[in-house]
């Protein structure tokens, strides 16, 4: 792996004070050739302004133009975009999968310091023909459970069932232990209802937290493959990244294992030629971004080969890495870490571009990375 080119799709330094913090970019490719970025921006990192942005590229990443400016209060009362994920569907459209927060109380964090419930949360899709223009958003069930963001955009399974990936936590007064899931809601009709309901991820003890899965889908197989940010509550820090493996349907997980890697958020991409490329975000020192590969579906790594994309350690260790660190002050962590959220897109050619987030305490922007393989 090589890197050949590197840039900037959003340079939050040069936008307004609304939008200088620039977080959440995912990529996707449209049936014509055209790359789309989706990202949060807000006045920070954690803000009552949050919007989300659709920047397109014609060049395959090295220009960039914005083509959507956001949802305002997407909801009435004071509802605001934080994610938006957009996925092409096999005729060529574009289903958009939004989480929305519920910020009337400017003052409220996202999550509630004494009880590390989360604000109101809904999840919405909409269309779009080409991802300038979008349909009214309309909700998705997540019942029974509370707490519920998107984890990244729509995937589309082998037999054409639509899966959104989510993970549900509590509501902000919640006082209790909480319970996470990582999930998938599967709609069978395109993207109209969404029935359909598959556990991802989940710890009946409580101990182990499988946060912000990322997910993709072996081209020959069908089969998905599942990365995820792992929180030890017992140990207060965080356990190695771990993975699981589903059949072509999404819906029979295998229970979580580790992957003996040392990181956060990981987005895992299979390439034509089976391997499984994972990029992850490595926050303890020397913090960055990493690439790696595993030549078995992620059974084993290649870490002696691994790349790094990012180098943060000019700038000094991120927050709680020392050791040991509260559940509650790894929610205060969240909203000044500086870099994160890694993005791998699968290009013609065969390169991949990855996009993530960048920057310091004044400004962070999206960043585009070109990986030769």
């Amino acid at each position: 792996m090589r890197i050949i080119e590197r840039g900037t799709i959003y340079d939050a330094a040069q936008a307004a004070p609304s939008a200088r913090f620039a977080t959440f970019p995912m990529l996707e490719r449209t049936l014509e050739g055209r790359v789309l970025a989706t990202f949060r921006v807000g006045s920070s990192k954690d803000s009552a302004d949050e919007d989300v942005r659709v920047l397109a590229s014609d060049d395959e990443g090295r220009t960039w133009r914005e083509i959507f400016g956001g949802f305002g209060d997407i909801l009435p009362g004071g509802w605001r975009a934080r994610a938006f994920g957009v996925t092409r569907l096999p005729n060529g459209g574009l289903i958009g999968a939004i989480t929305a927060i519920d910020r009337s109380n400017p003052s409220r964090p996202l999550a509630n310091p004494d009880t590390q419930g989360l604000l109101p949360a809904k999840i919405l899709v909409t269309d779009s023909p080409d991802g300038a223009t979008w349909s009214a958003p309309r909700m998705v069930s997540t019942a029974p459970y509370t707490g519920c963001v998107t984890t990244g955009a729509i995937l589309t399974l082998r037999d054409g069932t639509l899966a959104l990936p989510y993970e549900s936590w509590k509501d902000w007064s919640d006082a209790s232990y909480g319970e996470h899931r990582a999930a998938l809601r599967l709609s069978f009709d395109s993207g109209h209802t969404w029935p359909g309901h598959s556990v991802v991820a989940h710890d009946p003890s409580g101990r182990l937290l499988f946060w912000d899965q990322r997910l993709s889908i072996d081209p020959a197989t069908g089969a998905l493959v599942g990365l995820f940010w792992t929180y030890d509550r017992v140990a207060a820090q965080d356990a190695p990244i771990h993975i699981a493996w589903c059949d072509a349907g999404g819906t029979r997980w295998s229970s979580p294992e580790s992957t003996g890697i040392t990181g956060q958020i990981a987005s895992p991409l299979f390439l034509p030629d089976g391997r499984l490329l994972a990029i992850y975000v490595h926050r303890h020192d020397p913090p960055g971004i990493r690439a790696v590969l595993s030549n078995d579906g992620g059974r084993t790594w290649r870490l002696d080969e691994e790349l790094h994309v990012y180098d943060r350690r000019r700038n000094g260790s991120e927050s709680g890495m020392g050791g040991a660190r509260g559940f509650g002050d790894y929610w205060a962590d969240m909203s000044v870490w500086s870099f994160g959220h890694p993005a791998p897109l699968l290009l013609p050619g065969g390169d991949v571009l990855l996009a993530y987030y960048a920057g310091d305490s004044t400004a962070m922007g999206i960043e585009w990375v070109r990986i030769a393989l």
